[in-house]
C-alpha cells in the first residue's frame, strides 16, 4: 500500500527534530533545508532513511537540487517512486 505524502513528510519532520534540529527550530515542509540549516550530508541522510522507513527506492539521478530541497519535494520525490 503506498504511503501518503502527508506520512512521508510527517516522518521526515520527526527524524530532523530528534535527530538534528534544536528542539525550537519551527519546521515547516516547504521550508528550504538549507534554511534551517540541513547541509548536503544530512538530505543524503534523509533519502537513505525513506529508503530504509518506507521501503522506496529513489534513483540516483532523482538526486536534483530540485528533488532535495525541502521535506516537501523530497515527499514527492520519493511518492513517484513508490512500487
Amino acid at each position: 500500500m503506498p504511503v501518503s505524502h502527508e506520512k512521508i513528510t510527517e516522518q521526515l519532520s520527526v527524524y530532523l527534530k530528534t535527530r538534528f534540529l534544536a528542539k525550537d527550530v519551527v519546521l515547516e515542509a516547504e521550508m528550504p533545508f538549507a534554511e534551517i540549516g540541513i547541509d548536503s550530508m544530512t538530505v543524503v541522510e534523509l533519502v537513505m532513511y525513506i529508503e530504509e522507513e518506507f521501503g522506496i527506492v529513489i534513483p540516483a539521478n532523482e538526486l536534483t537540487s530540485n528533488n532535495l530541497q525541502s521535506m516537501h519535494t523530497l515527499a514527492d520525490c520519493a511518492n513517484r517512486h513508490q512500487v
